[in-house]
Parts: structure tokens; C-alpha cells; sequence
């Protein structure tokens, strides 16, 4: 940064969670990246302040209908916004556009998604959208090899949210295969009535490295989602994925009938010593979803945004586009 140069500002407003960690993972000279999170008179009053002096906002929870930020962020005439789509706001949008709640300079700002079915959802509605993920996966410094156990590991924070976490899918499963353990973590609001004796239950915990080592199988039966982090988690251990959605070097399983035969298979090729590390699956989230790179990928596309032709920024894709053809 030159003596005369001020850093670009970059506001994140949503989900405090992912607000409150991504300007970490983003620091870099020449960037001032803060989450200001209207909590109270004081901060509110604050985080005007910051919308007017930002150079971008960025939005983590998108909407198509105004909001008290975005009529901020209107009334100072901000012209680079970013609206981010990570999951369940794209549900919220379709409810709200069948109730004709759909405001046009919203929907003229410019839309991500963090998984490739969001943006589809969100371009089904008239607005153009992109995939840009933002998921960051640490590297893995230690690999644990598959367990000579079989398990599969699955998850659900909520028993009223059964139906969208697939709580059904879950039971039905393991009751059918009560030869194989099946672990749920995340469990935080409900009780599930009458569970299977091969389903073990537990609570939310902050260390997930002993669940993934012990199982052999990750697996995420969800009605609708954004890019998981844990679906990523698992296969940067190498683990084997089954998700309700179409993603690289995971299995797509969207009932129970594909659930068991998926399990089975796996199960199958355990049993005659087949079964091995999902490799391709920890090079590709390496390769794609690495802290460094999301990082880099993120600040190259504010820049293009605030300061569109600049040397930096022609000079940045250039070299990408030659990296890409080498």
C-alpha cells in the first residue's frame, strides 16, 4: 500500500457466526474488512456510520423485500453491494416472491450463492446469480485411516426441524440396519422418541475430529441446504459423503431406498477390505475450498467490484488465466 492509498472498506452485515469469523480468515494489507452487528441503539447508530464510509457491503442472509440496512444503504446512495445466499433465506425469498414481496433494486444488486443449487433457486425468481463459494476448509495435517469399525456419522440440531434435517431418513435406516452403528451429533432442542439401540446420540460438540475418525461414512440426508461445512469436514478426512444433493466425489442419496443401498454398498466393500480413503475427496477440498484460497478468490472479486480496470486487478486475472491453462 502506498503512502497516499487508504485500505478498502468492506462492511459485513448477516449472520453473525460467519460475520464475526470471516474477516479473519480475510486479513490482508490494504483491506479494512469489519462486522458491525446492530445489537443495540449505539451499534445501529454505528453501523450507519459504517455503511456510509464503506466502499462495499456485503450481506451474509440474502432477501428479494427491503430491510432497515438495505434502506440505509439505499438513502446513502451505496451503489456495490454484494447479497449472499447461504441456505434457508432462499426458501424465505420463495414464499415471499409467491407473496409479491419483491423489490427490483434489491433484486439489481449483485447475488452469490454458496452452493451451486442456491443460485439456481435464486435465478428461478428473475435475478441473476453466481456461485461463489465461501466455505474455507482448514487442511488436514493428519489423515486417520478408515476405522475397522463401520459407522456412519449424521447430524440434526433440532427434533421440531426433524423433517428438514431428515430425521425420518435417519430412524428409518438405522432401524433397518441394526448391524451397523449410526452416530448423530448436534442434537440441542428435542428428544428423539424411541430411538433404534444402534443409533448413539450426542449433543453439540466443538471438537468433531474423534466423530469423523471413528466414522466411515459421513452422512447428511437434508430437505434443503447451503454448502455444508461439515459435508466438506468429512471428506477433507477423507471420509465418504452421502448428501441429498449432486456435489463432487459424494453420493447423492434423496430417500430411504437410495439412503440403505448407498450405506450398503459401502458396507459391502468394508466387509471384503475394499473399502478405502475418499482421496479424491480431500484433494478436491484442498484444491477448491483451502482458507487461502477462498481468501484470494474473495479479495479479487471486491477489488474488480471497487475498482473495476485497475492494473492490480487486470494484472491478478491475467496471471489466473495462465495458471488455468498451464
Amino acid at each position: 500500500m502506498g503512502k497516499n492509498e487508504r485500505a478498502i472498506r468492506i462492511l459485513l452485515h448477516g449472520l453473525p457466526y460467519f460475520c464475526d469469523l470471516f474477516p479473519a480468515i480475510l486479513r490482508n494489507d490494504g483491506w479494512e474488512i469489519q462486522h458491525v452487528a446492530p445489537t443495540s441503539l449505539g451499534t445501529m447508530l454505528k453501523l450507519v456510520r459504517e455503511i456510509a464510509r464503506t466502499d462495499l457491503l456485503y450481506v451474509w442472509g440474502a432477501r428479494i423485500s427491503m430491510g432497515k440496512v438495505l434502506w440505509a444503504a439505499r438513502l446513502l446512495g451505496k451503489k456495490k453491494i454484494v447479497m449472499f445466499w447461504c441456505g434457508s433465506d432462499t426458501l424465505i425469498a420463495q414464499r415471499e416472491f409467491a407473496e409479491g414481496k419483491f423489490n427490483k433494486w434489491v433484486a439489481g444488486q449483485v447475488h452469490w450463492a454458496g452452493a451451486p443449487w442456491l443460485a439456481e433457486e435464486i435465478r428461478a425468481l428473475g435475478i441473476a446469480c453466481e456461485y461463489v463459494p465461501v466455505t474455507w476448509i482448514p487442511t488436514q495435517e493428519r489423515i486417520a485411516p478408515l476405522p475397522e469399525k463401520f459407522s456412519v456419522l449424521t447430524y440434526m440440531p433440532s427434533v421440531p426441524r426433524g423433517k428438514l434435517y431428515g430425521l425420518d431418513r435417519i430412524l428409518s435406516v438405522a432401524r433397518s440396519l441394526p448391524h451397523i452403528p449410526f452416530e448423530l451429533v448436534g442434537l440441542l432442542h428435542g428428544e428423539i422418541p424411541d430411538p433404534p439401540a444402534n443409533l448413539k446420540i450426542f449433543g453439540r460438540t466443538p471438537a468433531m475430529r474423534e466423530f469423523y475418525e471413528r466414522a466411515s461414512v459421513y452422512w447428511r440426508p437434508v430437505a434443503h441446504d447451503g454448502l455444508a461445512f461439515m459435508s466438506l469436514e468429512a471428506l477433507s478426512y477423507g471420509r465418504h459423503v452421502m448428501w441429498s444433493y449432486p456435489f463432487p466425489n459424494c453420493a447423492r442419496t434423496t430417500n430411504p431406498e437410495m439412503d440403505r443401498g448407498e450405506v450398503e454398498r459401502l458396507y459391502g466393500l468394508h466387509q471384503s477390505g475394499a473399502l478405502e480413503l475418499n482421496r479424491a475427496g480431500i484433494e478436491m477440498v484442498k484444491e477448491n475450498f483451502a482458507p487461502e484460497r477462498i481468501k484470494k478468490n474473495y479479495l479479487r472479486r471486491w477489488k474488480e467490484m471497487v475498482a473495476p480496470g485497475s492494473v492490480a486487478t487486470e494484472l491478478g486475472r491475467r496471471g489466473e488465466e495462465v495458471r488455468a491453462k498451464s
